[in-house]
């Protein structure tokens, strides 16, 4: 890479080996640097409606403080032929081998070395993709570029120093996400970079015949929808509740409290939701972004909240009282909801996100496993990682199967897996 540039307005150019230009737009600045217009036009024409792309949320991001985000650009004769969302993060493992299982007897050992006393381990890394999010959301390509090119254009990019305010640069960078499908083994797809796979994420077809809860009910077999027909009777007590603009910045330090009770409670942490997004997610995509409080006798006791794209409902974060979780079921009724804002906002599918499989796969939602790539810039550490995540693969997760076999979902789904 040559002729690389820092500017103080957050904007750093570059100029690759084969003569492509790369803009990197940090932070604030880029909100009003970049042309949003021709960026969703990019997605729209590339035929990739992702939420976590869509101009919205990227200009939510940017203007969160403490997130070092960067909308970057790939142009070749000053025409778009790439993008992506690129974060620099703190990764943290609590426990790794409740996650995984390993088929060599010296993972867990190295595991535990990693891991310390405390059970945790921490590095800074530089993602190619939404840290608080799971799917195909990290970039987007023309159609003129192939796959091998913009593997090529994507790791000359991402190793050189740019920063923001002149923070050091994370010396490992993490490619997400990319489905594996037809319960293929992952496999490398950038040359030098080490494939891992964790949890899948689980996915909820909405059939487009449907209208109202009741027939989203019809398709699952009689046990299921007894389920169903619990949680709603235990989480009754609930006032659920939309915010509006005001009411959310009036409370939303209480809903990330709530948030961070559940987030503790995580193996594998990378990034954390604050206040700010929730705030500048609502102003960005108004009443695209829902977010909806449970009260019990007027006291808040959980919240969810959600993106609604032109084709997906993203299933954002919730935060809750744990002990309310087998009392009344808040959990199980919040995925519940989520359900209902995809059927009524005509969504194709929701979003679930990669954690408490089992729940999830109890009310319909079925996994699509995923694969990131990392590569670290010392190429002994590298060699090193990459031996050590050989033979190791998540915890297989039960999930329930509460379809009937002619069901929309299982037609759906092309991502379907052996359960």
């Amino acid at each position: 890479m040559k002729n690389t540039k820092e500017k103080p307005s957050g904007r750093e150019s570059s100029t690759l080996s084969d003569g492509t230009e790369v803009n990197w737009h940090w932070g604030v600045d880029a909100v009003k640097a970049v042309n949003w217009d021709a960026w969703d036009a990019f997605l729209t024409a590339a035929a990739q409606p992702s939420v976590f792309l869509d101009g919205r949320m990227m200009r939510a991001l940017l203007q969160a403080p403490d997130r070092p985000v960067a909308a970057v650009q790939w142009k070749r004769d000053g025409n778009l032929i790439g993008l992506a969302c690129i974060e620099d993060a703190k990764a943290e493992s609590v426990n790794l081998d409740g996650h995984v299982q390993s088929e060599r007897s010296w993972f867990s050992g190295i595991s535990k070395l990693l891991h310390g006393k405390d059970g945790r381990f921490q590095f800074r890394v530089r993602v190619v993709g939404t840290v608080l999010g799971s799917g195909e959301h990290a970039q987007c390509w023309a159609p003129t570029i192939s796959a091998e090119e913009a593997r090529r254009l994507l790791t000359e990019s991402v190793f050189e120093p740019h920063r923001l305010d002149g923070v050091r640069v994370p010396r490992v960078v993490m490619i997400k996400d990319q489905p594996i499908l037809d319960d293929a083994p992952r496999q490398v797809q950038h040359r030098g970079w080490t494939p891992l796979e964790f949890d899948p994420e689980m996915l909820f077809h909405v059939n487009p015949a449907w209208n109202h809860f009741d027939d989203y009910m019809q398709g699952l077999k009689t046990k299921s929808r007894t389920k169903i027909k619990r949680i709603m009777t235990l989480s009754a007590d609930f006032e659920l509740r939309t915010l509006s603009s005001d009411e959310l910045a009036e409370r939303c330090d209480e809903l990330i409290a709530l948030y961070q009770g559940v987030y503790q409670r995580s193996g594998f942490r990378l990034g954390s939701l604050h206040a700010e997004e929730l705030l500048t997610s609502k102003a960005e995509w108004g009443d695209d972004f829902v977010v909806t409080i449970y009260e019990l006798e007027g006291v808040l006791k959980g919240f969810q909240c959600a993106y609604v794209g032109r084709e997906e409902t993203e299933a954002f974060f919730v935060g809750f009282d744990p002990i309310l979780r087998k009392t009344h079921a808040v959990y199980q009724r919040m995925l519940v909801e989520f359900i209902c804002l995809g059927i009524e906002r005509r969504s194709k599918r929701v979003n679930m996100g990669r954690t408490a499989l089992e729940i999830k796969s109890s009310v319909g939602a079925l996994p699509r496993r995923l694969m990131c790539e990392v590569r670290f810039r010392n190429p002994l550490f590298h060699a090193v990682v990459n031996r050590y995540t050989q033979g190791y693969n998540p915890v297989a997760p039960m999930l329930r199967q509460p379809w009937k076999a002619d069901a929309h979902a299982l037609t759906a789904h092309s991502e379907l897996h052996a359960l």
